[in-house]
């Protein structure tokens, strides 16, 4: 298997997190992919197309070159409902990822890094759970 995926159940220590009806709302998903050589492009891409669908928009955050805005354009990716953010030395791609869950204009944001330690995630799966919106992160590969 190159890829597996953890969903990440919102479990954030602070009391202060919004919560509805008792339930944590915004949680983290992890797809880990194993290997570099095998692209996970054809599992994301349809995934993408799906998820740019809804009515609040769709951010993704330090993706890989396989993954523009021309392949996913060609996908079905309602372009009209995208954030394609790119880390920079000012913000990384935690950052970015972290700020357009909390921004809450998102109902998904899908980024991608390749050393995200366990402090990482639990920042990105708080900042999930105070917005009520869905975190996808892929770790390892590229």
């Amino acid at each position: 298997m190159y890829a597996s995926a953890i969903d990440y159940s919102a479990n954030p220590t602070p009391a202060q997190v919004p919560q509805q009806g008792g339930q944590i709302t915004g949680r983290v998903t992890e797809i880990i992919q194993h290997s570099r050589e095998v692209s996970l492009s054809p599992l994301l891409l349809p995934m993408l197309a799906q998820l740019s669908r809804q009515n609040r928009w769709l951010a993704i955050v330090g993706a890989p070159a396989e993954i523009t805005r021309e392949s996913l354009a060609e996908a079905g990716v309602d372009m009209e409902h995208l954030w394609f953010l790119k880390p920079s030395r000012k913000h990384s791609t935690l950052d970015l990822a972290s700020r357009a869950l909390k921004a809450r204009t998102c109902h998904a944001v899908v980024s991608w890094h390749p050393d995200l330690d366990e402090a990482g995630m639990g920042q990105l799966q708080l900042s999930a759970a105070c917005s009520d919106t869905q975190g996808i992160v892929v770790r390892g590969g590229h």
